[in-house]
């Protein structure tokens, strides 16, 4: 074997054994960023709160300046009607800015058919339909009679 072989058989060798070393060096540290993450998964206590621990009473201040006992739902503190009215307000306003869009669709920029344009009001017509229901179950679940 001649020199000129002989040295480029010892570099291609070298090379080798670089790819190998650092192919072993990228699974290693796969490896312990997978550990790592194995860790944190089982590290992660998940416990699921029985309602009652969710639900508690807290002292509120009525309209009238009476102290008043209400279910306080969460570790916020927040009542039951406080929370109604707080998303209330926020999907009220996405609803609202959606009918405008649809609202947007009777412009000049869109061509549709009367059947079409009565198809749209009248789903919408029935979704409102339904909501009003809804919120009439509720009110009669309210007012059953209890001995």
């Amino acid at each position: 074997m001649s020199k000129k072989n002989k040295k480029e058989t010892e570099l291609s060798e070298e090379a080798e054994i670089a790819t190998l070393e650092a192919e072993e060096q990228k699974h290693k540290e796969l490896q312990e960023a997978y550990d790592a993450y194995v860790y944190r998964m089982n590290a992660r206590i998940l416990e699921v709160k029985p309602y009652e621990k969710w639900v508690r009473k807290v002292k509120k201040i009525d309209e009238h300046l009476n102290t008043v006992e209400v279910e306080a739902a969460g570790d916020t503190g927040e009542t039951k009607n406080e929370k109604f009215r707080r998303l209330a307000v926020k999907r009220m306003e996405k609803a609202l800015t959606t009918l405008d869009t649809i609202m947007n669709l009777s412009s000049n920029q869109y061509e549709s058919t009367g059947e079409e344009q009565t198809k749209i009001v009248n789903a919408l017509r029935q979704k409102v339909l339904d909501i009003e229901d809804s919120f009439k179950v509720q009110q009669k679940e309210i007012t059953q009679f209890i001995f």
